[in-house]
């Protein structure tokens, strides 16, 4: 004879009765808990194993009793009342969420809250930018730097000159090498696009949206993300808040979400970036696939079913597939006219030419999808990489999983506003260059890990992207200095003077031109025409990116993991093509 556990009237803990709990599980009753004091778990909780801790986090199924035979559960939502009946548990009460989330708080948030900044440092302390260099790159430096000291107090102007222009110089050829490479046909074709599954093969698939001062915004999220077409009882979405950003509690709280949504409360802590909520939110992950879409991203309402379709289809090393990102409003200003031409540079061009030749892809920091489990065998995210995207996506090619492109698009807001955009650009290039010194603590290693064309697509992509817009200003400028008259006659008098002198320029020339070229060409992709005057702004465009480098420098050393807000919402233009 089994037992049944009912709550009394007065709200003391469940208590036994005497009928049988062996019936199917479909007529069984939930009793309501609403009455049951707060701390009712505080004597289970020490006995729930891994598997039992890992259910009350991702499903909200809380096992309450151990009997001989079998265990019984109370649950705190309806999803988990179907997920614990389609698993044929025995569940006896639900519980009230705002319980269900006191208990979290009380009792897990510390050690969720350490796994998700120290997680990844602890089981790989090679792949964390926590400490800014290595041993090996201190000593480096510091060589580096008594060369330079030495060199000026020497009298050696134009030696340092020469080689810094040199430097300079190959920093471009990476770039302009890269892009000269996705200017060629790609080695094979688009592929076949997969078939939709049907509805009961679909997995369940989460959707992780950190949000952070984002109030201007939520209203279109939410009706953008209520737009995915996605079985709903399959549908995992996770709005993430951080404690102290009381006006988005009170946004979210105005809102009528459905049973699907649920809010994660990040506790405060350092440091506060993207990828912190990320590993945070992640453990309440439902979903054997995971996506991210930012506070202004407008998702194809197909995407989540085209990229299960996919993954279906696809090996099983196949980790991340990156869907394209566009602006709703493209044609605002010359600077959302010139984020467009980048981004379809980059998502209509570069990456698919990475992906195509099996590179590391550097991801997008949204509407890029994975499977939960690649991302638990990598680490999930670095809580100190402010380019947290590029990263992983590195250190996905790192453990032998491929990343793939998914023919799908999410609209986004243009910075509309120069000081935004140089914070958003200032923490995306002091990224990279976190990104660079992580993975390249041991280049030979990473060499033998990722191959000799994979190591050198890592350089162009993060160093080479960094610098290149670093020191653009200086090849530039030594290039028009060399070649002005009085200067053409004295460095034609030293053969290694002319040859660095045009080596640079015809650099500089030539990644201008790259530019040009595949920036024209994922405009054409994108049907965008007439943007004649944008690719010829290029130039002007690029110094605005090398003034947002040196800050990025700055922010390197004084600041190395503080995270430059992106505000959103300052767009004049509705949800135009969305």
């Amino acid at each position: 004879m089994g037992v049944e556990y009912s709550v009394a009237a007065q709200g003391r803990k469940p208590v036994a009765t005497s009928r049988s709990i062996d019936q199917d599980q479909s007529d069984l009753h939930i009793e309501d808990w609403s009455n049951v004091p707060e701390d009712w778990l505080d004597e289970a909780l020490p006995r729930f194993s891994p598997s039992e801790r890992s259910d009350m986090l991702r499903h909200k199924i809380i096992p309450y009793c151990w009997l001989p035979q079998r265990t019984v559960y109370g649950v705190a939502t309806d999803m988990a009342i179907h997920e614990g009946r389609c698993r044929n548990l025995t569940l006896v009460g639900k519980v009230r969420p705002h319980v269900y989330r006191k208990v979290i708080r009380k009792h897990f948030s510390r050690s969720l809250l350490f796994e998700a900044v120290h997680g990844l440092g602890q089981r790989k302390p090679w792949a964390s930018a926590k400490q800014r260099l290595s041993p090996g790159q201190n000593l480096v430096a510091g060589l580096l730097l008594v060369a330079l000291v030495l060199l000026v107090a020497l009298d050696c102007i134009s030696l340092v000159t020469g080689l810094l222009q040199l430097a300079a110089g190959l920093f471009f050829l990476m770039v302009v090498i890269l892009r000269g490479l996705c200017m060629m046909p790609l080695p094979t074709g688009p592929g076949v696009v997969a078939p939709l599954l049907a509805e009961d093969d679909l997995p369940v698939y989460t959707v992780l949206v950190p949000l952070f001062r984002e109030t201007s915004v939520v209203i279109k999220l939410m009706e953008a993300l209520s737009r995915l077409s996605y079985p709903r009882d399959k549908l995992d979405i996770k709005i993430i808040l951080e404690e102290q950003d009381r006006p988005m509690h009170v946004a979210i709280k105005a809102l009528d979400l459905p049973s699907y949504f649920d809010v994660i409360v990040v506790p405060t802590g350092k440091p506060q970036t993207k990828p912190r909520a990320l590993n945070y939110a992640v453990q309440f992950a439902r979903g054997t696939l995971v996506t991210i879409y930012d506070g202004e991203d407008v998702p194809d309402p197909n995407q989540l079913l085209l990229a299960a379709a996919q993954f279906a289809v696809a090996d099983d090393d196949m980790a991340c597939l990156q869907a394209s990102l566009d602006f709703f409003n493209a044609t605002e200003n010359w600077m959302t006219r010139h984020f467009t031409s980048e981004y379809a540079a980059l998502f209509r061009v570069v990456l698919p030419t990475l992906a195509a030749y099996g590179l590391p892809l550097p991801l997008g920091g949204t509407s890029n999808h994975f499977r939960l489990s690649a991302l638990d065998a990598v680490g999930y995210w670095d809580a100190f990489n402010v380019t947290e995207d590029a990263d992983l996506g590195i250190r996905l090619a790192r453990h032998g999983y491929k990343s793939g492109i998914l023919h799908s698009t999410t609209l986004e807001e243009a910075n509309t506003e120069l000081g935004n955009w140089m914070k958003q650009r200032r923490r995306w290039l002091k990224g990279f260059l976190q990104t660079w010194l992580v993975h390249n603590r041991d280049p030979f290693l990473l060499a033998r890990e990722t191959g000799f064309s994979g190591f050198m697509a890592i350089q162009a992509m993060t160093l080479g992207v960094f610098a290149s817009a670093l020191l653009h200003p200086l090849l530039l400028a030594l290039a028009l200095w060399n070649f002005l008259p009085e200067n053409v006659v004295r460095m034609g008098e030293t053969y290694a003077g002319s040859l660095i002198s045009g080596f640079s320029l015809a650099l500089l020339l030539a990644g201008y031109i790259s530019a040009i070229a595949t920036s024209g060409k994922g405009l054409k992709q994108i049907g965008a025409s007439g943007w004649t005057c944008i690719l010829a702004t290029i130039p002007l465009y690029w110094m605005l990116s090398s003034v947002a480098a040196w800050m990025a420098l700055w922010d390197f050393v004084v600041a190395p993991h503080h995270w430059h807000k992106t505000r959103h919402g300052l767009t004049q233009h509705g949800h135009g093509r969305a």
